[in-house]
């Protein structure tokens, strides 16, 4: 199922792991010269915000995608770093830490085998969060997790989406059933959760973050590098996927201009749980 179909009574379709792997796998390549300039400031300030420091300490990476969080954890002084992810792709792209290929809601690592857990744009990934929150729980003693804060978006951002969709783009099932959850974006639902799933202290804080995107390119290589237009853009030929980012380059221009000057800034919710 893909676009805009539905299951019974009008839910989203069913998040599929597998699609999502794939998607994410097809998107390890060119992940480095994408999506990571975005995700990198935005892990280091994930660290920076963790209830408990990294330095000294045993982390975990969770949906780690090529380890943006588990590499600033150790450039922070982390003791021991691994990095679970479903997609084994990104894994082997990804570097820092030991990789482990798993699921965020299964994880095979033994209760408290971490003191600090970082979940980096992850629980938006989980129908439901609450069990990647449980297992977050159960393998860590404190947990950081982050997502972009509600209704946060920006003027690229949406161009070159929309430039996108003029090319017949339809969304994979795996985003059309994750699209619709506002719960792992919520602040007060995501707090109650972290609550419900057992930690103690739970704060909820929206941190604007400096990126290095400034540029209608840079801006599109963000968008075009994410996994849901993996396979849309892999099932064109180079003439197709050239076409494609030239219309997003041009829609970015004419919101942002060709040389906007000021970088992207995120605004970043993040759970602090211990």
């Amino acid at each position: 199922m893909v676009g805009d179909e539905r299951g019974p009574g009008g839910r989203p379709p069913e998040l599929s792991p597998a699609g999502l792997r794939e998607d994410y796998d097809a998107a390890a390549s060119g992940w480095a010269g994408g999506p990571a300039a975005m995700y990198a400031p935005l892990a280091a300030a994930l660290v920076a915000a963790a209830p408990v420091p990294a330095a000294g300490h045993r982390v975990l990476d969770l949906g780690a995608g090529t380890g943006l969080a588990a590499r600033s954890a150790l450039a922070a002084g982390a003791r021991q770093v691994a990095r679970a992810d479903l997609s084994e792709q990104m894994l082997r792209r990804g570097r820092g830490g030991s990789p482990v290929a798993a699921n965020a809601v299964a994880l095979p690592f033994r209760d408290r085998s971490f003191d600090l857990v970082l979940a980096a744009f992850c629980l938006n990934h989980l129908d439901p969060p609450e069990a990647g929150l449980a297992e977050a729980r159960r393998v860590g003693a404190a947990l950081a997790a982050s997502t972009f804060a509600p209704g946060w978006t920006h003027p690229a951002k949406d161009a070159a989406d929309a430039a996108v969709r003029s090319f017949g783009y339809q969304p994979p099932a795996w985003y059309e059933a994750l699209a619709p959850g506002e719960r792992a974006i919520d602040p007060e639902v995501l707090a109650g959760l972290a609550a419900a799933a057992g930690f103690a202290r739970v704060r909820m804080d929206v941190v604007p973050v400096l990126t290095a995107l400034v540029t209608p390119a840079e801006l599109v290589s963000w968008r075009l590098g994410m996994a849901h237009y993996a396979s849309f853009l892999r099932a064109l030929d180079a003439a197709g996927r050239a076409a494609v980012r030239r219309a997003a380059e041009q829609a970015v221009a004419a919101v942002t201009g060709p040389d906007p000057g000021e970088p992207l800034v995120v605004s970043m919710l993040v759970l602090s749980a211990s």
